[in-house]
């Protein structure tokens, strides 16, 4: 590479750090990982660490003078850190588009104003905004911050199921929304660039078990015109948003093809684990392509891919093999397997016929 040598802060230290920081080394960064966990496996490819509580004001300040570009790998960093680190003007994404991705609501609010379709859904603050909503059908009511993989989320069919969950919850804001019966599931990983280019990679199928993604398969079982439709609407929400690096935007499909938005997230994605070895430039590389000033590459498809995420004890079944030619294995050094935790993944590739 022909710039002089820079370093990528990345706030957070799982497997999206991890596989980031290999990226950035790969392309010729440094980086430093900002986490509070000692043993944080994106510390394997990181030049520095720093290991700190997310609201140390004093090492914060440390860390923003020790980078020249500040990232996450995950969206629920207190807004008051984000919002800090922002001022710096080295944080991409903007705050403005963490902000709206950390909470249900202003992910929603958002569609609306950008005429992008989306489930019906409503606010709830307190208990008695509950009696404002139909419940003939079912519904799910959902947290508005702080959510993932099932976490703060409940299907719910009578007023008394939501107020038991609301409850259950912590009476904090959640959102009630319509129970969406899709045909799949669907997501894009879009990349923007801070010179205006903007790439979708092919929309990935995905599969939940226990709400939590389970595999995603490249090409898509979709029509081209339903993938159309995907690639627009991805490029209108990350133009939108004013998005600075790679945004994930997950979709229902439903069974007469038409198409809602379910959620984004502010980085790369789980979803996107099969551009590691199904493309030929992978959703990391593109992130800190994207946030770096670079510019973005155009990707190509290479390989029909499944990726199957390692999920507790799934891990033991492959921990000790080794990748071959049409199996690619990553295992992410976590210390404690625990239930429900993605501990690994494997892309399964096969060549297209033509």
């Amino acid at each position: 590479m022909t710039h002089e040598k820079k370093t990528i802060g990345i706030f957070g230290g799982g497997q999206l750090g991890m596989l980031l920081a290999e990226a950035a080394k790969n392309i010729g960064f440094e980086t430093n990982i900002y986490c509070p966990d000692h043993e944080s496996p994106a510390f394997k490819f990181a030049t520095n660490q720093t290991i700190a509580e997310y609201n140390d004001k004093q090492i914060l300040v440390q860390f923003i003078k020790s980078v020249d570009y500040i990232t996450i790998e995950f969206e629920n960093i207190p807004q008051n850190t984000i919002n800090f680190i922002a001022k710096s003007g080295k944080l991409f994404p903007s705050s403005d588009a963490i902000k709206i991705s950390q909470d249900r609501l202003m992910e929603k609010d958002f569609c609306v104003e950008n005429h992008i379709a989306t489930n019906e859904y409503t606010d709830v603050v307190n208990i008695s905004d509950l009696s404002h909503w139909n419940y003939d059908k079912k519904s799910v009511i959902k947290t508005r911050q702080l959510g993932y993989d099932g976490k703060g989320q409940r299907v719910i069919n009578t007023k008394s199921e939501a107020e038991q969950a609301f409850k259950e919850f912590g009476n904090r804001p959640c959102i009630l929304e319509e129970f969406v019966d899709f045909a799949i599931e669907v997501s894009t990983i879009s990349a923007r660039d801070t010179h205006g280019n903007t790439f979708t990679y092919p929309p990935s199928e995905n599969i939940h078990k226990n709400h939590i993604l389970n595999t995603s398969c490249v090409p898509a079982s979709i029509d081209q015109k339903t993938e159309n439709t995907l690639y627009e609407i991805s490029k209108k929400m990350i133009k939108n948003l004013n998005y600075i690096g790679v945004l994930a935007i997950e979709f229902f499909v439903l069974k007469d093809n038409s198409i809602l938005v379910n959620e984004i997230a502010p980085r790369v994605h789980n979803s996107g684990h099969w551009t590691l070895d199904g493309a030929d430039i992978s959703q990391f590389e593109q992130h800190i392509r994207a946030i770096s000033q670079l510019k973005i590459l155009n990707p190509k498809l290479i390989f029909k891919t499944k990726m199957l995420n390692l999920i507790g004890d799934d891990v033991n079944i492959w921990k000790d093999k080794n990748s071959s030619k049409n199996e690619k294995i990553y295992i992410y050094g976590k210390t404690e397997t625990k239930m429900g935790r993605k501990m690994g993944h494997v892309n399964f590739l096969e060549e297209f016929k033509y």
